[in-house]
């Protein structure tokens, strides 16, 4: 066999196992890559979840501190600050639908413990703690798989192929307390 034909039959099965090896590295790279896609989707939804949990918050405390001032300027008109004229036995008549309001609903708070105004706040603070935890674990989840996927762009020999095939590195999701300790709004 003469020299020139083995110098092409190395040059052909080096550009074979080139070859072989960018598609290897092009299938890791797109196995990470949606790795990393679906881990950036769930923190995102977390995150949504989490601002449409602050949302309905903002909207029940704005409902709630409504119906309290409706409550109390409703129960002011019905007292109308002032006594109402005549002796003791027309007044005491006279407020009793008062009384009987402050009574129904203390046999309401006896019947249903569960309705004391602090019980829906707990566990209203329980809910956006979930989620703050939620969203936290999401975003570490996603940081890591950034991370894994960057180390790979960068280490030997992937870095070769990973430019040419079109990948490049993602950045971290950053918090706002990061962007709070770099004095950054």
């Amino acid at each position: 066999m003469p020299k020139r034909n083995r110098y092409v039959i190395l040059l052909v099965l080096v550009l074979l196992l080139v070859y072989l090896f960018s598609r290897r590295a092009n299938n890791i790279f797109v196995e990470e890559q949606h790795l990393l896609y679906m881990a950036s989707g769930l923190l995102e939804l977390e995150v949504r979840r989490r601002n449409d949990l602050l949302m309905r918050a903002r909207a029940a405390v704005k409902r709630y501190n409504d119906l309290e001032e409706k409550i109390i300027t409703n129960l002011v008109t019905k007292n109308s600050l002032n006594m109402p004229p005549g002796n003791n036995t027309v007044r005491l008549e006279k407020t009793n639908p008062l009384f009987e309001l402050l009574s129904e609903i203390d046999s309401v708070k006896e019947q249903y413990p569960a309705l004391k105004s602090k019980g829906p706040y707990l566990a209203l603070m329980e809910d956006m703690q979930a989620s703050g935890f939620r969203v936290t674990n999401a975003r570490m989840a996603y940081n890591v798989k950034v991370n894994e996927f960057n180390t790979l762009l960068n280490v030997f020999p992937y870095k070769l192929v990973a430019g040419p095939l079109g990948f490049h590195a993602h950045p971290f999701y950053e918090g706002s307390g990061e962007k709070l300790l770099r004095n950054e709004n």
